[in-house]
């Protein structure tokens, strides 16, 4: 019994030496514990001869091979980017007696970050049975980092006694990258759900977010890292999961997350919640209302925050007449109403604002909404009279009343601009008002000038009146006539002629 134990040493010893001297050659840097490099001399060597022919001996061969175990791989080396998983199938041969063996990993570099682990389908497991003389599978699942630097990286795997070497060569890595978390957001019908927030949380602080797209989808890039993953939209019950790991240069899929509906909730969309309009327009805000609540809903509608004088309701169409103060909608129901403000014919210029009050069953619904008005322009000229009979070197005028008809809006800087025809002289007593409100009018008289060497006939005048907000322009005529002393003279030369052809044809026109 003694002489099978040294024997089994004396094997082991030198089976020891054996890997240790692989090792070295491939140019690891440390071996296993209780694997100490041994230093040989020719006594130590005459020793492990002589045991070694014990080997021979059938029974010292029994003892030496009761315990053996063997462990092969067919692949014991791949090539993988950081990041990503490595996995060998290792198939263990018990060579001796039925045994329960741990299974065991060294790796030979200071990253703590390499997850390895031993699987069976899908389980994790730490011990195998190993029948005699028989052989089994086991599988080695080796996760890199995403930031590991480009090399190879030996692992060593222990089963019982048996002893291999894998490695692990890193082709690409993913360093000062982020990883990329996936997932879709369905509710129990199956149906997407857009607009849900997803939040990447480590505590409560939120590290990234992104909402679902209309396909119901996200894809948040975010640094390496286990979270807690939170998805959450309005009318719908949170979700959340927990220990999720995201890697560097890898993808977490969640697949589909399914959210609860609520038994009562309504989507509130107002289209444009703040409108521009003139003083006396009656503007309508156009507001979408959806169940998306479990249950059927009754629905009251009401304005607070009116303005004094004001007044507001609700309406199923835009050219109705009757109001609307509440809204009975089955689950999944959908409805567009419209809200129209009815301002009183006083209010002023400026910015308003009120508050649409949805009143469900379970909660209520608030839409802050603003309204900007703005006075109407609108600049008049009249005179009355737009044309005038003036002899040359004579004087003449128009009265112009300036009117501001517009609501609410005052006029500023009005001018007032005449174009007249060359060598004319056309003046206004006032050509700048600085400002003409609402319904505010002015007068002002235009004087026309001819020159003195002016032709009969008739001319046109332009007045062109411009303020900040309008402009208005008019056409005036003046007409120039002759001076009555010169159709005189031309009547005494036409009696001059007709005489003189009078007195020729008496003297010589018996002749």
């Amino acid at each position: 019994m003694h002489a099978r134990e040294t024997a089994r040493i004396a094997s082991t010893d030198l089976a020891k030496r054996s890997v240790y001297a692989r090792t070295q050659g491939a140019g690891h840097a440390k071996a296993p514990a209780g694997d100490e490099k041994m230093t040989t001399n020719p006594s130590m060597n005459a020793i492990v001869t002589c045991l070694l022919i014990l080997t021979l001996v059938p029974g010292a061969m029994a003892a030496t091979t009761a315990n053996a175990v063997t462990i092969a791989c067919d692949f014991p080396g791949e090539m993988i980017e950081a990041g990503e998983t490595a996995t060998f199938d290792l198939t263990v041969t018990n060579m001796g007696d039925m045994k329960t063996c741990a299974l065991n990993s060294w790796t030979y570099f200071d990253d703590t970050n390499w997850k390895i682990r031993f699987v069976d389908d899908d389980r994790d497991v730490y011990k195998m049975y190993l029948p005699a003389q028989e052989s089994k599978t086991i599988r080695l699942v080796v996760e890199s980092p995403g930031y590991a630097p480009v090399g190879e990286y030996p692992i060593r795997v222990g089963v019982g006694d048996g002893k291999i070497w894998l490695y692990i060569r890193i082709t690409q890595t993913h360093s000062g990258e982020t990883g990329n978390l996936v997932l879709t957001a369905v509710d129990k019908e199956g149906a997407v759900v857009k607009g849900a927030d997803v939040g990447i949380y480590t505590g409560d602080e939120r590290i990234e977010g992104m909402l679902t797209t209309a396909e119901g989808k996200v894809s948040i890039d975010a640094p390496m890292g286990v979270y807690t993953v939170a998805v959450t939209k309005a009318g719908y019950q949170p979700w959340s999961k927990g220990k999720v790991e995201i890697r560097i240069g890898q993808t977490t899929d969640l697949g589909i997350v399914p959210l609860d509906k609520e038994n009562f909730y309504a989507d509130v969309r107002v289209k444009s919640p703040s409108l521009m309009a003139t003083v006396g327009s009656t503007p309508q805000y156009e507001i979408v209302l959806k169940n998306v609540g479990r249950a059927d809903d009754t629905y009251v509608l009401g304005v607070e925050g009116l303005p004094d004088q004001w007044y507001a309701r609700f309406k199923e169409a835009q050219d109705a007449t009757e109001d609307l103060t509440e809204a009975y909608m089955p689950a999944g129901d959908e409805k567009t109403l419209y809200l129209e403000v009815i301002p009183p014919y006083s209010v002023g210029v400026g910015e308003y604002n009120l508050t649409a009050v949805i009143q469900s069953a379970a909660r209520s619904y608030e839409e802050n909404l603003t309204l900007r008005l703005r006075g109407t322009y609108d600049l008049q000229m009249y005179s009355p009279s737009y044309r005038s009979e003036i002899s040359p070197g004579d004087t003449t005028s128009f009265p112009l009343t300036l009117t501001n008809g517009g609501t609410g809006g005052t006029l500023t800087n009005v001018n007032i601009n005449i174009s007249a025809p060359e060598g004319w002289q056309a003046t206004v007593d006032t050509p700048l008002i600085a400002s003409l409100g609402p319904g505010e009018r002015t007068k002002v008289t235009m004087t026309v000038i001819p020159p003195a060497d002016i032709v009969a006939g008739e001319y046109k005048l332009i007045a062109q009146v411009k303020c900040d907000q309008a402009e208005e322009k008019d056409e005036f005529r003046v007409v120039v006539q002759e001076h009555s002393y010169i159709a005189f003279i031309g009547l005494l030369v036409v009696l001059g002629v007709v005489g003189g052809l009078w007195y020729m044809f008496r003297k010589y026109g018996r002749r």
